[in-house]
């Protein structure tokens, strides 16, 4: 591993220069300071390791170890010194050392442990940018939005994920309750445990019970082995009951026996199983509606809802269109190779206009789709499914709409269809088929010239 920045700190001149020497031999730039002040106003430079003397005058080596630490504690520290002392070993190891180092300088010594030192500061960012793109697959980085509705969800969520309180999250379909399960998950008290789902409106009731508490060899026909429930891969983190509205009384039941408990047995077994979990729900149904028509337990929605949070409909949240977009331009970039760098804002009115039934899920769809059909590297308004056109069409034309007297004959008067087709049609004719020049001809955009040849038919 050459080619590393390294720094010695040690006021015996004759130590730095050879150490300098030696390392300097092996590839690596050196830099050398007597004392730690000095040294420490250069820490900005960020070296890949740093060799520490314990006594030196002034700012001694341990004081300077507990400012390394607290400005970069990813710099890997090896001591020097000439005390071979185990207080001062242990002492120095507890603040954060990599390692120590007795004078006068073993020369297999040190580079094996430069060697270990630099293969585990490499482990360590390794984990770290794995632990980073696991949050980005899990969706920490798709809870997108400045809008004062998500403002007040994410402050809820850092409120209740330290305590233990139960949490419920309703919302309707595609409102994203699922990443907001998430964000409960990585601020608890669990999150270095995982995050285990379980979407109850997938699974027929008669396999809910199974599914989540797991089963015993010979439980039922087709039980060959023994198998752990989602509530036991869940020890020491989340787990999150999706859809639990449509979960079954029986199964309803022997979840809440846990939540009082804290324990439970497997399908076709009578020994307990304890488990540190922590359980977040989440329901796009009428909690009190089900309740009231006995589908749902009252004591359980107690239980599980001990925190409810609101996920409201993106209609409720337009301000946010504009951030959702461009992440999911982003997202799907690389997928279709494309470029896609804007969406028009005659198109972005049309999408802020709409009601979206299907919530962020549905816009996502939509601008996927949008990014498929575009030849440009942006998305205009003819990119966007009739759908979610809607009046937009009307409103672009700008009908102008005579009064006609009585006495005035409609007979005698062309529709208003037929002049525009036939305007739109001569405008075709005349630029021989080209509709950038047709529709600057006509002096309207290229994307309203394309919705009004869909709404006309013209070919």
């Amino acid at each position: 591993m050459a080619n590393e920045l390294i720094f010695i700190v040690d006021d015996d001149a004759p130590l730095r220069l050879l150490a300098k020497t030696l390392l300097e031999d092996q590839g690596h730039a050196v830099r050398d300071f007597d004392n730690g002040k000095s040294f420490l106003e250069n820490l900005d430079e960020k070296p890949s390791l740093v060799f520490l003397d314990v006594m030196m005058p002034g700012l001694d080596g341990i004081e300077t170890l507990k400012k390394i630490k607290e400005l970069h504690p990813e710099i890997p520290v090896i001591m020097l010194t000439s005390v071979d002392k185990v207080e001062t070993a242990v002492e120095v190891i507890k603040l954060g050392a990599y390692d120590y180092l007795l004078k006068p300088i073993d020369e297999p010594r040190l580079f094996t442990c430069i060697e270990k030192a630099m293969e585990q500061k490499h482990l360590k960012q390794k984990v770290l940018h794995l632990q980073k793109e696991v949050e980005r697959l899990e969706g920490h980085s798709d809870i997108i939005g400045k809008s004062q509705a998500l403002s007040e969800i994410m402050s809820n969520v850092q409120k209740v994920a330290m305590s233990n309180a139960g949490v419920l999250i309703l919302g309707e379909t595609g409102t994203g309750k699922e990443l907001v399960a998430r964000a409960v998950h990585r601020g608890s008290h669990f999150s270095a445990g995982p995050f285990i789902d379980i979407n109850c409106g997938a699974i027929p009731e008669t396999l809910q019970e199974s599914e989540l508490f797991g089963y015993k060899k010979g439980a039922f026909t087709g039980a060959n082995e023994s198998r752990s429930g989602k509530l036991e891969l869940a020890n020491g983190g989340t787990l999150f009951l999706d859809e639990v509205g449509e979960m079954s009384l029986a199964t309803q039941a022997k979840l809440l026996r846990f939540l009082q408990e804290r324990s439970f047995e497997r399908v076709g077994d009578t020994r307990k199983i304890e488990v540190h979990t922590r359980v977040v729900a989440a329901t796009n149904r009428n909690i009190a509606s089900l309740i009231k028509n006995n589908l749902f337990r009252e004591d359980l929605y107690y239980r599980l809802a001990v925190f409810p949070i609101e996920v409201p409909p993106l209609r409720e949240r337009k301000e946010d269109i504009p951030l959702l977009c461009n992440h999911f331009l982003n997202k799907y970039e690389s997928e279709l190779s494309k470029q896609i760098s804007s969406i028009s804002d005659e198109a972005m009115q049309c999408l802020q206009n709409h009601s979206w039934p299907g919530n962020i899920r549905q816009l996502e769809n939509t601008i996927y789709r949008a990014m498929i059909t575009t030849s440009y590297d942006s998305i205009d308004i003819d990119c966007l499914p009739e759908d979610i056109l809607g009046d937009e069409i009307k409103d672009d034309e700008k009908l102008v709409v005579a009064e006609e007297s009585n006495d005035t004959p409609t007979h005698s008067i062309t529709p208003f269809h037929d002049v525009v087709k036939k305007t739109l049609e001569q405008a075709l004719q005349k630029t021989e088929g080209h509709i950038p020049k047709a529709a600057k001809a006509l002096s309207i955009s290229r994307s309203t010239f394309y919705r009004m040849l869909k709404k006309y038919k013209i070919n």
